[in-house]
């Protein structure tokens, strides 16, 4: 089975692969612990592949680009190593910015929903794409439920 992954996930992925350190000082990953990259490391066993789009990609190494040198050269070289290994599926901007949810999800959200058609499972953090994904894609999962869930020890 096939994960998509948004892209907060994958900064997170990013981050924690390259140093577990980073996670709690990186401006994009503060919101996260370092439980959060265990877990999410823990998800992605359960899949054969992670599926991204350039969209992701390209959203991923802006943020990414939100720590200063040393740290900025060493996510970079992780996210090349990564985006190496990973499967990338194209999703026409012109296609997406035609879906009635691209005015309020914006173009890389849009280009998600529109492969989460392909019985794709996602996993994100964003509540907005997760409920509009949820309506046709009973493989979207919201992560911060899943964080929530183990909190509680469920």
């Amino acid at each position: 089975m096939k994960l998509l992954l948004d892209t907060n996930l994958l900064v997170l992925l990013v981050v924690g692969l390259t140093d577990r350190g980073l996670i709690l000082k990186h401006k994009r990953t503060r919101t996260f612990e370092p439980a959060d990259y265990d877990l999410l490391l823990e998800i992605l066993t359960s899949f054969d592949t992670v599926v991204v789009t350039p969209h992701v990609l390209a959203e991923a190494s802006n943020l990414l680009a939100q720590i200063g040198e040393p740290a900025l050269s060493t996510l970079r070289t992780t996210f090349a190593a990564l985006v190496e290994a990973q499967e990338e599926i194209y999703v026409a901007a012109r296609d997406s910015v035609r879906q009635p949810a691209f005015l309020r999800l914006g173009l890389t959200d849009t280009a998600i929903l529109e492969l989460g058609k392909n019985e794709l499972a996602l996993l994100t953090t964003d509540v907005g794409l997760y409920l509009e994904a949820a309506k046709t894609n009973p493989l979207a999962e919201n992560f911060n439920h899943l964080r929530q869930a183990r909190l509680l020890g469920n």
